[in-house]
């Protein structure tokens, strides 16, 4: 399977058992933007590289306990900022309320986008759910399972042509119901 943000339960479990090209992928997913949202934080890229590598270096070595209860780069995103926190309290007593702010409404537009990516998923469960139990099942080998089309074919003893036109049929359906 290839690997997606979206799809982050699958990523977990892959970090969870050793998967290097799984965490790889996060790495480089993330790696760039996580860097910018600490720098906005500490305006010191060295400090900032530090923290980002010290966070991916740590859920590495933790991956086996990992509990990520939303999205990876939401988790990702957090803990990052708990590291910029605990090296900002080595240095003083409090975090400017700038940088709070700043935290705050990037994570608000984060939950907002999380929470439009989960509407999302729930109208096209429901198209899906919609689809005649043939096209359905064709649709979920092909799109969950990563089937190729010669092989829902034998699995199914239908010809080739049967599933590129149940393919069809579904694509155009989940388009025109929602």
């Amino acid at each position: 399977m290839k690997f997606s943000l979206e799809n982050h339960f699958y990523l977990i479990d892959q970090v969870k058992t050793g998967n290097q090209e799984a965490y790889r992928f996060i790495f480089e997913s993330l790696y760039d933007s996580l860097l910018s949202y600490v720098f906005g934080l500490t305006n010191d890229l060295q400090t900032s590289e530090d923290i980002v590598q010290g966070t991916f270096l740590k859920i590495w070595e933790r991956r086996e306990t990992l509990s990520i209860h939303s999205s990876i780069k939401n988790y990702f995103f957090r803990t990052c900022y708990n590291e910029f926190v605990n090296q900002y309290r080595g240095r003083t007593e409090n975090i400017p309320l700038s940088d709070e702010l700043y935290t705050n409404v990037f994570l608000e537009e984060e939950k907002n986008e999380s929470e439009y990516k989960e509407e999302l998923y729930r109208q096209l469960q429901k198209a899906i759910d919609a689809l005649p139990e043939k096209c359905k099942e064709i649709f979920l080998l092909h799109k969950l399972d990563g089937y190729k089309y010669q092989e829902i074919a034998e699995k199914l003893e239908i010809s080739v042509k049967t599933v590129k036109n149940q393919l069809l049929k579904a694509y155009h359906k989940i388009r025109v119901d929602h």
